[in-house]
């Protein structure tokens, strides 16, 4: 596994945050036990010093002042087995002591006799004797405010000792044991986790520019890494689609381009086979000029939809009278229409509407709309404009409307009585050089730009654009855009 690898990281991190808590858990563990055992060790030590002191007058002189086992055996009924037990007087001379002392006394420091003397109480922890790990009691008897006696009691810290002892070992097999294992299930898992990674890497690897219809597979559980594989299969899919997307504005684009080309080329060579008239020559140079401008206006269109696709091109947005504009906008093509024998007609059901927008832009959205429906429709028809104004949702009170005038939008529509678009058509009017009837747009002069460069104005200004058309009925643009903010009342 290499040390670089996600797997090995993962597996790391597993590991590290395992072994501290485990350490962390054995630590607590055992201090804890220790503690217990010698706070419980403690407590039977102070017990039975307290029991002797209480009973330092009359038990032990009953059965006798050396025999304080005995003494405990009667009164107690208690043998201290493992107890080592001495009494001495205030001046730290031992009186009395247990038959397990025999020629031993339990040891006693300065300190520990100072403490005594002012009435407090010492435990500690002593080896002097044998090695063997004591714990003392250290406590004084007072009589009449005054220490009459000292009680000793100590008790082996042996079994104590051996329990920890024991638990330590345990804990030192055990925690190592447990990291292995967990080194072992942090790789498996971290395998587990990550072999649909490896799949994504396997398929991406054979992902190519040529082959963009490979997908991965989602597995079945909805995971992170299903979502992860169904993002990256909707990312290819957007490549895909702009690959095929772009093949075609190529194709499409030479195309375009090629055809006037290819007519310039052939007239000059028939003008040049021969001596023509200068009216002959005339016609030519006149037909070269519309090819030529025809060629113009669509690399004209083609620099503004590159410009627009990279985000080069600036929006100079204020508030602008979109009644005024539309006003103008008609009785331009107004003369385009009647020279086609089409009557052009607007309605606006309100006075003035203003939006945030780029007056340029729109001018040329609406000339772009109105001169599409115009070179579509058959003479004797029509084409109307209509600018409404509309709410998302019906106004109840006052404040009711300031919070609804903010989401406000105008819709445009742009309705001619011309051949109509087929309903597979529809989704694809907005694609570039796309267009329905080829033969007759090149008639015209159209470009197949104009409704992609519309698309891109609505959609620069926050707004939307769709059709409705039928065949042989006409077809209808309807165009979405938000209007402007309410202004300050002075």
């Amino acid at each position: 596994m290499h040390f670089r690898s996600l797997r090995f990281k993962l597996t790391l991190w597993y590991v590290l945050i395992l072994g501290v808590l485990l350490v962390s858990f054995s630590t607590f563990l055992y201090f804890t036990l220790s503690k217990s055992l010698h706070r419980d060790v403690d407590s039977k030590l102070r017990s039975l010093a307290e029991f002797i002191a209480s009973e330092s007058s009359s038990p032990l002189s009953k059965f006798g002042f050396g025999n304080i086992d005995q003494a405990l055996e009667t009164s107690m009924n208690l043998k201290p087995i493992g107890k080592f037990i001495q009494v001495l007087d205030e001046s730290g001379n031992v009186g009395r002591k247990s038959d397990n002392l025999k020629n031993v006394q339990l040891p006693i420091s300065l300190s520990t006799l100072k403490n005594a003397s002012e009435g407090l109480i010492t435990f500690e922890t002593n080896r002097s004797i044998g090695n063997t790990p004591l714990r003392i009691i250290t406590f004084p008897v007072v009589e009449n405010g005054r220490v009459t006696k000292i009680v000793q009691i100590a008790s082996s810290l042996e079994e104590v000792e051996d329990a920890l002892n024991t638990l330590f070992i345990i804990l030192m097999i055990t925690v190592p044991l447990a990291l292995l294992v967990a080194i072992l299930g942090g790789q498996f898992l971290a395998h587990k986790a990550l072999k649909p990674v490896d799949d994504i890497t396997q398929t991406v690897r054979m992902i190519t520019s040529q082959n963009l219809s490979q997908r991965i597979s989602p597995p079945k559980v909805k995971d992170e890494i299903s979502r992860l594989i169904e993002t990256f299969n909707e990312m290819i899919s957007r490549l895909d689609q702009s690959f095929r997307q772009m093949k075609q504005f190529s194709s499409d684009a030479s195309h375009e381009l090629k055809t006037p080309l290819t007519i310039l080329k052939g007239e000059a060579e028939v003008m040049l086979r021969k001596e023509r008239s200068s009216q002959e020559y005339q016609q030519t140079l006149k037909s070269n000029l519309e090819e030529i401008n025809r060629m113009s206006q669509i690399v004209e269109d083609l620099l503004l939809l590159s410009k627009a696709d990279t985000g080069e091109i600036r929006l100079n947005k204020e508030d602008i009278n979109l009644t005024e504009i539309l006003t103008d906008v008609a009785a331009q093509m107004d003369l385009l229409a009647k020279s086609k024998r089409l009557r052009l007609s607007t309605s606006n059901h309100q006075q003035s509407i203003y939006i945030f927008a780029d007056a340029l832009r729109m001018r040329e959205l609406l000339i772009n709309l109105i001169e599409n429906g115009i070179k579509y429709t058959e003479e004797g028809g029509s084409i109307h404009i209509t600018l409404q104004e509309e709410y998302p949702a019906p106004v109840r009170n006052q404040s009711d409307r300031l919070e609804g005038e903010r989401g406000k939008f105008v819709r445009i529509i742009v309705s001619d009585t011309g051949i109509g678009i087929a309903k597979e058509d529809q989704e694809k009017i907005f694609n570039r050089f796309f267009r329905v009837d080829k033969a007759r747009s090149r008639e015209q002069g159209g470009s197949g730009l104009g409704l992609s460069i519309c698309k891109w104005i609505v959609e620069a200004h926050q707004g939307e654009i769709q059709v409705e058309s039928e065949l042989g009925k006409g077809s209808s643009f309807i165009v979405k855009l938000p209007l402007s903010p309410p202004r300050m009342m002075n």
